[in-house]
């Protein structure tokens, strides 16, 4: 169900840009401000004056962060910044890394991704935003390319396109190896050989797609290629509108680690620890620690015996407390309308059990990030609790009350989410690593010689 095909990349020229290290960057939604100036600092080729140009105090229509990436894209293209391969290949793209001491490698495949197919299902489990996809729109629209990835999960129990693509590429040196900020090694290979290529996309075939991260992009790609269509524009070959580049990784794959996002509750009015405690005691087995490693030994203790469990640490109120469910038919109780696959997420639990019913922060305050602030590492959560930070949309401080420690979600319960059609709540996976901008870009062609005409006939 998932129908791919090669394609002629552009990437990075080492002998016009150097140090292949400092044109790459992280996923543009982990750029902020400070981010894009580093990057910039660091290359006057760096990926980020395309992805997420600086805007200007007279910007307009005509002169804008959109229109400058579509011409910087188009000048490294003639200056051979960007070159474009001899000819179509899918990239397997490994991840070296380690977390909390252990190392993995991640085994992933770059192909690009049909997006008009009548057998094609890819399964969402986030909810998107407006702003973020209409923000990417008018970048595509702008540059007529791929300049990032979406992050594709695909169930593969037999590993069989890792073994081939480990087979394929061997001992051979990668086309481009760079290392990140956090220390991970990114190695892009090519294949090019048409019968393995061919074995893939049979296998693939029969495959549904999961989006693991990149939600906002991939309903970009595909709103895109309805504006084409209704432009009458017209496909030119494989690059093109109704494909879109992602990467694909199996979800068996070793490799694949998914970290947690924890809670930094604010703001809140009359707020008291200790009263807290006393209501949740309701639903939840309470246990106190007097240190933060006994906390994180007994989430990991609950996440290896499937218990939906919590830490939770607050300003004025002594030790680490960590909150078991009694009872998963609370939630059954509280959410009858959902799946039971969605209703057995910790982050749902954490949201609807505690958060909303206990502390009145609903929906609509989780997403305008009201009372809430994310954070991903267990200490940095706790070591925030009784400072101030800062709100990440408006800039304003705020006193951190209290952390809630969440497990990870894991890869089973994305899948079975979004197979029966929800979304998880926000912050729910945090795939790590990201995937790098700038190892390989599409650029589309477009026949747009019949859409012109029916334009200009109605104005």
């Amino acid at each position: 169900m998932a129908k791919i095909a090669p394609f002629r990349g552009y990437r990075f020229n080492p002998s016009a840009v150097g140090d292949l290290n400092k044109v790459v960057t992280q996923p543009y939604d982990k750029i902020d401000d400070t981010l894009r100036d580093e990057y910039f600092a660091r290359s006057e080729y760096n990926i980020a004056r395309i992805t997420k140009d600086r805007p200007k105090p007279l910007d307009t229509p005509n002169d804008n962060v959109y229109t400058r990436a579509a011409a910087t894209w188009q000048q490294w293209i003639e200056d051979r910044i960007f070159i474009r391969e001899a000819g179509p290949a899918i990239y397997p793209y490994y991840q070296e890394f380690t977390v909390d001491g252990k190392s993995y490698v991640r085994k992933g495949l770059v192909p690009l991704v049909c997006l008009d197919d009548d057998k094609s299902k890819v399964r969402a489990h986030e909810q998107t935003l407006s702003g973020p996809k209409a923000d990417r729109l008018k970048l595509m629209r702008a540059v007529e390319g791929n300049d990032d990835f979406i992050f594709m999960l695909y169930d593969d129990p037999e590993m069989k396109i890792n073994g081939w693509i480990d087979e394929e590429v061997g001992f051979s040196q990668p086309v481009m190896q760079v290392k990140d900020d956090y220390g991970v090694i990114h190695k892009l290979y090519r294949i090019t050989r048409p019968s393995l290529i061919t074995d893939i996309n049979e296998y693939l075939d029969r495959k549904e797609l999961f989006i693991a991260d990149g939600h906002h992009r991939y309903e970009t790609a595909v709103n895109y290629m309805n504006e084409c269509k209704a432009r009458n524009w017209k496909p030119v070959g494989i690059e093109t509108f109704n494909y879109r580049m992602m990467t694909l990784y199996n979800m068996r794959d070793p490799g694949l680690v998914v970290l947690p996002t924890h809670r930094i509750v604010h703001s809140l009015t009359g707020f008291s620890p200790a009263e807290f405690v006393k209501r949740a005691a309701v639903d939840f087995d309470i246990v106190e620690f007097a240190e933060p490693q006994r906390l994180y030994d007994g989430l990991d203790a609950a996440a290896s015996a499937g218990k939906s469990s919590f830490g939770f640490h607050a300003e004025g109120l002594y030790g680490y407390h960590l909150l078991t469910l009694k009872d998963t038919t609370l939630m059954d109780r509280l959410v009858p309308d959902r799946s039971p696959a969605w209703r057995r997420l910790d982050v749902t639990i954490l949201h609807i059990a505690i958060l909303d019913k206990m502390l009145g922060i609903d929906a609509a305050k989780l997403a305008a990030e009201t009372n809430v602030h994310y954070v991903r590492g267990r200490g940095e959560a706790l070591d925030l609790v009784g400072s101030q930070a800062l709100n990440v949309h408006t800039g304003a401080p705020f006193q951190c009350q209290a952390a809630f420690l969440v497990n990870p979600t894991r890869v089973d319960q994305v899948r079975e989410v979004a197979s029966a059609g929800e979304r998880m709540p926000q912050k729910s996976t945090d795939f790590f690593p990201k995937l790098l901008t700038g190892m390989v870009l599409m650029k589309m062609t477009i026949d747009k010689s019949m859409g012109l005409a029916v334009w200009e006939a109605e104005k």
